[in-house]
């Protein structure tokens, strides 16, 4: 799976005081989820403008080709701004950029959590990214805006899971692939309930917990940008308290992530959890509220690729279970290394044991494979995790 990126976020370049049309522009790139390779297929992108809430585009969308198979690495995108657009349009717009839709498999454009998922079924999927709100007659300020980008993904039942992460290089703070998957598949969990012929589950222990539980107490460990677990409160009302926890750098996006949750109304209202925000240090001792909570499941994904923390990880998820012996694991994982191995061997060494795995397949548009796998853990005696 690949994702488009601002390497620069678009900008309004105001040129009315030379009696010249205004424009936008941007730099935008194509990587894996850390960025630790480009896109090396050429595929066809629509660069869209449209109104802020996406209910109208405002101009014809402006076609660029990205180069890979030549070895590109990053490009420029600059449009003008029609004169009576400036004049007619009131509110703010936005720029989307995402991957042409094909008559092939080849290059399917992601921007619902069910295409994360039938990408399996083609050669890999590209994540389309949205801009922050531009104002097209700015008024002069001196507050300095966050640069950030916003993935907006559809479930099955009509709404959108909003998620900023930051632009620019950086790996930190951005969607990855496990969290992405993960969520599609808990998406699909709450699609399912819909369905007049269910489809099977999938991971039953965990489905089976999720659906049948109530008033269920959840905790994130890693959040990042807080994809998971703000995708599991929009979709179940069962579902009573969501903490997202991860250090402190994490803070702001996860505040503004949640705060973006609350903001959206679901097109059929139920009852929602209370999710919220927590610093937690694993390598620290638990502070309340982690501490004195029976937290029924806890969520982690992508936090094994750095061996170094992963003990750490382990003894907080035993501090977790002492609250709840029968508290579960969930992780999701894209084994990038071998030395990830390590989680394992310290899980089964404090007692606990695999209730259920399954691979998602993630085919790479331009390379090998991939596969997102999931765990749930539980305490004890069932499974070695080399079954």
């Amino acid at each position: 799976m690949h994702y488009i990126r601002f390497l620069k976020a678009p900008r309004l370049i105001d040129n009315s005081m030379r009696n010249a049309p205004s424009s936008i522009s941007a730099k935008i790139t194509i990587t894996t989820d850390l960025g630790e390779s480009f896109l090396r297929a050429n595929v066809t992108l629509d660069v869209l403008l449209v109104a802020e809430d996406e209910s109208l585009v405002l101009v014809d969308p402006k076609e660029l080709v990205w180069r890979g198979e030549d070895g590109m690495r990053a490009l420029e995108v600059a449009f003008q701004i029609p004169a009576r657009l400036k004049k007619s349009h009131e509110g703010p717009v936005r720029v989307i950029v995402k991957a042409r839709p094909m008559k092939t498999a080849l290059g399917r454009s992601i921007r619902s959590f069910t295409s994360v998922l039938s990408q399996q079924e083609s050669e890999g999927g590209i994540v389309e990214v949205g801009s922050m709100a531009i104002v097209l007659n700015p008024v002069p300020s001196k507050t300095v805006q966050p640069s950030l980008a916003r993935r907006q993904l559809w479930n099955g039942r009509g709404e959108a899971i909003e998620i900023w992460e930051e632009t620019g290089e950086s790996i930190a703070r951005h969607v990855w692939d496990a969290g992405l998957v993960f969520s599609a598949y808990l998406s699909r969990v709450a699609d399912n309930l819909s369905l007049s012929k269910p489809q099977p589950k999938t991971l039953p222990v965990l489905e089976d917990v999720l659906l049948k539980g109530s008033r269920l107490k959840v905790i994130e460990l890693g959040a990042g940008c807080g994809i998971v677990g703000i995708t599991l409160a929009s979709s179940l009302s069962n579902i009573d308290q969501i903490l997202l926890t991860d250090l402190p750098e994490a803070s702001e996006i996860l505040e503004t992530n949640i705060a973006a949750s609350r903001a959206r109304k679901p097109a059929n209202p139920s009852p929602s959890a209370d999710v919220s925000h927590h610093v937690l240090d694993w390598s620290s001792p638990l502070r309340q509220p982690v501490s004195i909570t029976k937290w029924d499941l806890v969520l982690v994904a992508d936090c094994t690729y750095n061996p170094d923390v992963v003990p750490d990880l382990v003894s907080t998820l035993g501090k977790l279970r002492a609250a709840n012996r029968e508290v579960l694991v969930a992780l999701a994982m894209k084994v990038r290394h071998e030395s990830e191995m390590v989680f394992f061997e310290l899980m089964e060494r404090e007692g606990w044991a695999v209730r259920e795995k399954c691979r998602f397949r993630l085919p790479v548009l331009g390379g090998e494979e991939e596969g997102i796998e999931v765990w749930v853990f539980g305490e004890g005696g069932l499974v070695s995790y080399r079954a």
